[in-house]
């Protein structure tokens, strides 16, 4: 019997991000999080504001368990203001869901997982860099859950990597024998998303401004490289305009409805949209103050 999985969000309790300094060890601790149902009909009779929002679980600070673990960083040249981001929402095949969350302080960027089985969490920084302060920008959870992660080289932006990350201690493997494709420096690829038929999916943004469906094709390999492929899909368009900015979050059903959190617009809330995959057209549902979806 199939157990029925909603669409769920999560966001940090800082709406701000801005963290008092002095306030808790931030690269050994993982943020406050809220966990929201994003409970709206699906029925022919969608209108904007439907979903109705709802906590379901707040995730407290959380301490990692591998705090002796040495992690690629030094200190930023230029001073700013220490921030924490929620960059990735996952779901394992036990149904716990894995984040990444990020923050950012005068002494580096630190990225860490925090996991949570609906009762209790625990979390572990990622460690293993080529190089410091990187930061771990997306993850997905494929079959065995093998983590894929997108990781910055530059803080946030491009150039862009795709490694394998040890689930048990957080361990980056740039050598993974997934045959994950190389990415072009100037690309940024991120909203990695499996379709319940097994395939990779994922957005790019590039210099043409641009923000275009993708599919990570790991079957079919380079023969000079041994790595997969990056299959360039349908450009996303929203009111009949080509998308500028990319996603924030990429979610499919089990059913295969595809759904995306974006701020196209700029808006002070972020919105959920329905996505065509063959047309690329995005259709909005409703206002939703989360960072990231997945289907829980």
């Amino acid at each position: 019997m199939e157990i029925s999985k909603s669409l769920i969000g999560a966001r940090l309790n800082n709406k701000q991000n801005t963290i008092k300094i002095g306030s808790t060890d931030l690269a050994n601790t993982t943020p406050a999080i809220s966990l929201i149902s994003l409970d709206f009909s699906t029925g022919k009779n969608e209108f904007i504001n439907q979903i109705r929002p709802k906590t379901v679980n707040k995730i407290l600070p959380t301490t990692v368990d591998n705090t002796d673990t040495k992690t690629e960083i030094a200190n930023l040249s230029v001073y700013t203001q220490p921030t924490e981001r929620v960059t990735s929402l996952a779901t394992l095949s036990d149904d716990t869901l894995v984040f990444v969350t990020t923050v950012s302080t005068q002494k580096g960027h630190h990225s860490n997982l925090l996991f949570f089985d609906g009762k209790s969490s625990k979390s572990k920084k990622v460690s293993g860099f080529k190089q410091c302060n990187c930061s771990v920008e997306n993850l997905l959870a494929i079959a065995g859950d093998k983590l894929i992660a997108v990781v910055s080289l530059a803080g946030g932006i491009p150039p862009f990597e795709l490694v394998e990350i040890d689930l048990k201690n957080g361990k980056i493997n740039f050598d993974s024998d997934l045959g994950l494709p190389q990415l072009p420096p100037n690309i940024r690829l991120s909203n990695l998303a499996l379709g319940p038929d097994g395939k990779i999916y994922a957005t790019t943004l590039g210099m043409e401004g641009v923000t275009r469906l993708v599919q990570l094709d790991l079957d079919n390999r380079s023969m000079i490289t041994g790595k997969g492929k990056i299959v360039s899909l349908s450009p996303l368009t929203f009111d009949k305009k080509f998308l500028q900015k990319d996603l924030l979050s990429l979610a499919f059903s089990p059913s295969g409805e595809v759904y995306a959190l974006a701020n196209p617009e700029y808006e002070e809330a972020n919105s959920l949209f329905s996505v065509d995959m063959d047309a690329g057209k995005m259709t909005l549902l409703s206002k939703a103050e989360v960072d990231k979806i997945t289907y829980h």
